[in-house]
């Protein structure tokens, strides 16, 4: 659902992948890579802006109890990806890719409503 909003907007193309003989690619176009500079730039200021309202110390201690879970090999919240052990999702091949999860919606995961 993701996908065909950046679609539609025009900030990804999608082409067959020349490597596999189904799937397919995703690339940024100039307006998706004008789009991600510019999510850089706001996180950037707005970390700035909390500096300046809230001090540097409180920044750099959220950063710091936020960091760790995001970072490492696997993140610490993949863990949170692991199926119930009967859940036929189970039964598959771990993924190491977050996209390779389905996306939750406000309609619930498919096909098992997770």
């Amino acid at each position: 659902m993701a996908l065909g909003v950046l679609r539609t907007g025009r900030h990804v193309a999608e082409n067959p992948d020349p490597s596999a003989s189904r799937g397919t690619v995703i690339r940024l176009t100039e307006k998706g890579a004008a789009a991600q500079q510019a999510y850089h730039e706001l996180v950037t200021a707005i970390e700035s802006r909390w500096r300046a309202r809230f001090g540097p110390a409180r920044v750099a201690a959220l950063r710091a109890s936020l960091e760790p879970l995001a970072y490492g090999d696997p993140p610490p919240l993949f863990a949170g990806l692991e199926p119930y052990p009967d859940n036929w999702r189970a039964k598959v091949t771990p993924k190491s890719l977050l996209p390779h999860y389905p996306m939750i919606l406000h309609r619930g995961g498919f096909p098992d409503g997770s």
